[in-house]
């Protein structure tokens, strides 16, 4: 095989329809700002060619952690409180190493908690223990051609908990959970917090086996997420998981919040093994409030499933007080065919009102 490449890009190349060995081509851009002066105190300086076992990682107000391109780091990431810090470079963070036995199973790869002002930057996260980047009740944050690869079970890719003002754009992530989730959980004061303007752009998705390619869920324990865009993303994979719970795009409304306001935009669609849109307001088992929340104002637009099945579609309130209202379907085709309506999309729409196609 011989193909030329004259531009950054992230693309999966697979041999003989075997997906389970697949070649990453993840092509960064040359980094834009000046590399951060290696003596500098406030900067961590991991360099090429290099192994690193750093255990845990604390990262502090106006602080940098740089990954030289060709340097590995097996450690973990936190930072809490903190002001102006930023991870980046082109090297790695290998989690591979750390326990997988109890609750040391559950340490997030690369977590932040109540942060602002936060820079991600051109690294490549493998194998962390559970969830992979986690900022939690953190604003302000900008995450740019990360790449993230894990075929550790539970292993979202980013989770966005309780968090205002993100940009997620340019970045691989095969996970074998969600790829993306936004969501809110009673954990803290900074994990309910309410969560709104959020920007994913740019992506490459492939959600392996569990969860889902885009979530919004299940745990909701806030008043209000809103303002949630995703655009201009390939999901290539989106693999059949067989508890009837995954899918391409979803919201799964599990506790008390008013979803509103979330648009999908210029989407293509690969090969989704489960359903294309998940809508549903639901007690779960993630549920934690006692009280059902809503789902309303949800625009989808130049959806274009290329190539793979054709997958269901499910939009289902809680019910009559709880219904699914107002969703906007423009522009939906499946291999070049306009979509035109609910039945045209094989989707089964309960306890809902208002769902147009155009």
């Amino acid at each position: 095989m011989r193909f030329e490449v004259t531009a950054p890009l992230k693309m999966s190349i697979e041999f003989d329809n075997d997906i389970r060995k697949p070649l990453f081509l993840l092509i960064n851009p040359v980094e834009s700002s000046a590399i951060p002066d290696r003596n500098d105190p406030a900067v961590r300086y991991y360099a090429a060619g290099q192994v690193y076992h750093e255990g845990k990682i604390e990262l502090r107000s106006n602080e940098t952690i740089y990954i030289e391109e060709g340097a590995i780091v097996y450690g973990v990431i936190e930072s809490e409180n903190s002001d102006n810090i930023t991870i980046r470079g082109r090297g790695i963070l290998n989690g591979s190493t750390w326990s997988r036995e109890g609750e040391m199973r559950e340490q997030r790869f690369i977590r932040l908690t109540n942060c602002w002002n936060v820079r991600i930057e051109g690294i490549t996260l493998v194998d962390g223990p559970c969830w992979h980047l986690v900022p939690v009740g953190c604003a302000n944050v900008r995450i740019d051609n990360l790449n993230i690869i894990t075929f550790v079970g539970g292993g979202d890719g980013i989770d966005i908990v309780g968090c205002q003002d993100v940009v997620v754009r340019n970045c691989f992530i095969r996970s074998k959970d969600d790829c993306v989730a936004i969501k809110t959980y009673n954990g803290s004061e900074a994990s309910s917090r309410n969560v709104r303007n959020i920007l994913i752009t740019g992506c490459v998705f492939w959600n392996a086996e569990w969860g889902n390619a885009f979530e919004i869920g299940y745990e909701t324990t806030c008043e209000e997420i809103t303002n949630i865009w995703l655009e201009d993303t390939d999901i290539i994979r989106c693999e059949f998981e067989g508890y009837q719970s995954g899918g391409t795009f979803t919201i799964h409304n599990g506790d008390r919040a008013l979803i509103h306001d979330v648009c999908y935009e210029n989407i293509r669609v690969e090969d989704s093994r489960e359903k294309l849109i998940d809508i549903k307001v639901l007690h779960a088992q993630y549920s934690h409030d006692e009280h059902r929340g809503q789902v309303r104002d949800i625009y989808f637009k130049d959806i274009h499933v290329v190539d793979g099945p054709f997958p269901v579609s499910i939009i289902r309130g809680f019910d009559g007080e709880h219904m699914i209202d107002n969703v906007t379907v423009e522009n939906l085709t499946v291999y070049g065919k306009k979509i035109s309506n609910a039945n045209e999309a094989k989707m089964v729409v309960e306890l809902s009102r208002n769902i147009v196609f155009i």
